[in-house]
């Protein structure tokens, strides 16, 4: 009798003392997720590692801690989220980036498909100005990873391969600003606005890399530069001038009285050199007529004694 009395006594203690611990450790789970509320406005590490804590706590409580537990998860993404937006406001990029990185993760990791969303379209948009910023700074390196990092982050992020492109074209590596224009084109189409950027910075850089050409002696360059250049949609008198200027020194009279015929109405103030060039294309070709026609209206600049010269001492103009 005796000793199923202290039996008794001693499982009345145990279940006593199993209620008390497992009251203060819910309790404590509330201590601590009210800790991390304290801390989200100073300390976002502090404040993150609390909620973890009380999700720990409740996961070893089980049903009965599912209410902090769902609490504390559902505070974790947002906290870093809105921390990288802070950092983004305040300038810090880099810090925002790895915020943004820690939203990302924890979104996953709890199935919180909003925040996992927003901070998809924050990191792209911090990789991309930082690319940006790279890129003015000619550190192409840098920027050409930054807009890589940016792609992985959202495959769909066009304005990236743009910078890319854009990148290549500063550094002259013209066959990899096609590779990026064309990944572009075929990922967004040709009447993206971003794709006719594209196009014409490529356009403007083999209209450059013409006139260097013919500076060179290398006609035959030249050309296929031009060609290039028109691909790209660089119509204009610029262009078309060093076709005919190669164009001239190949001895391709009849492209070079066609580029010259193009570039005449584009050409807004000195049409000079263009006659010129004209002249002697049509001298090449055999048309006396049409060359002193087109020496004749070489009137102003530098070019006004040659053209002279071509019409009364070699050509003989009327």
């Amino acid at each position: 009798m005796r000793k199923t009395l202290i039996l008794n006594v001693l499982l009345g203690l145990m279940f006593v003392a199993g209620t008390n611990l497992k009251a203060q450790t819910l309790e404590e789970a509330g201590t601590v997720f009210n800790d991390a509320i304290q801390l989200m406005q100073t300390d976002v590490a502090g404040a993150a590692a609390k909620f973890e804590e009380a999700i720990a706590i409740c996961e070893k409580l089980g049903e009965e801690g599912n209410d902090i537990k769902s609490q504390a998860i559902a505070q974790i993404p947002p906290l870093y989220y809105n921390y990288a937006v802070k950092l983004q406001a305040d300038g810090n990029q880099d810090e925002a980036i790895t915020a943004a990185l820690t939203a990302k993760e924890k979104a996953e990791k709890y199935g919180n498909a909003d925040i996992k969303e927003k901070s998809i379209d924050l990191l792209t948009q911090l990789y991309y100005v930082k690319g940006n910023e790279q890129a003015k700074n000619k550190d192409f390196a840098g920027a050409l990873a930054s807009y890589d990092n940016a792609l992985k982050t959202d495959p769909k992020f066009f304005r990236a391969i743009y910078g890319k492109a854009l990148v290549y074209v500063m550094q002259d590596d013209l066959s990899n600003a096609e590779a990026a224009y064309n990944e572009l084109l075929a990922a967004a189409g040709s009447d993206d606005d971003l794709v006719k950027r594209a196009a014409g910075s490529l356009g403007k850089k083999y209209s450059i890399a013409a006139a260097k050409a013919i500076k060179a002696n290398k006609a035959a360059e030249a050309l296929s530069m031009v060609e290039k250049a028109l691909s790209y949609g660089e119509e204009n008198a610029n262009t078309y001038y060093y076709q005919l200027l190669a164009a001239n020194q190949l001895k391709k009279w009849d492209l070079a009285i066609e580029a010259a015929q193009k570039a005449l109405p584009l050409e807004e103030k000195d049409k000079n050199k263009i006659y010129f060039e004209l002249g002697k294309a049509y001298e090449g070709k055999g048309n006396k007529g049409e060359a002193c026609n087109a020496y004749k209206q070489v009137t102003a600049g530098p070019l006004v004694q040659n053209a002279q010269y071509q019409m009364k001492q070699v050509l003989k103009c009327n």
